[in-house]
């Protein structure tokens, strides 16, 4: 049997990428609540996979490169913004789109990108300040 799928992202890049621990990506992949294959005694996992539990719509290849950034946390996103939790909680209320992973609520840099831009009416000199911070 082969697989189509490229089995590229160990543990290290996948826990980056969710903004989780790496124990707890493993015992994800030991559960088989993210599937993976085990390659010379290392778990393995591949973007469809890692997006097939994101609780969000499976990137089009056009922009599969920009959901392949790590994942933030709402204090990550706070924190990135210099805006306090209740901040992006609120935003989050009002429509901000999640990639869900698991119990945890992420959001991709993109994604929140897009929805600041858009509901606050950035100019494109602003959009693209905040598209470097969200991006760092």
């Amino acid at each position: 049997m082969t697989h189509s799928h490229d089995f590229a992202l160990d543990v290290a890049a996948t826990a980056r990428h969710f903004a989780l621990t790496e124990a707890t990506v493993r015992s994800y992949l030991r559960a088989g609540r993210l599937p993976g294959v085990r390659l010379k005694g290392e778990w393995k996992t591949s973007w469809h996979h890692v997006w097939e539990v994101e609780r969000g719509p499976t990137p089009r290849s056009a922009n599969r490169q920009a959901y392949q950034l790590p994942l933030l946390s709402k204090s990550g996103l706070a924190n990135r913004l210099s805006t306090s939790v209740r901040t992006v909680e609120g935003w989050l209320e009002c429509g901000m789109p999640t990639r869900n992973v698991f119990s945890n609520v992420r959001i991709a840099p993109t994604d929140a990108e897009t929805w600041l831009a858009h509901t606050c009416g950035l100019s494109e000199t602003s959009a693209a300040v905040l598209r470097a911070l969200l991006r760092e």
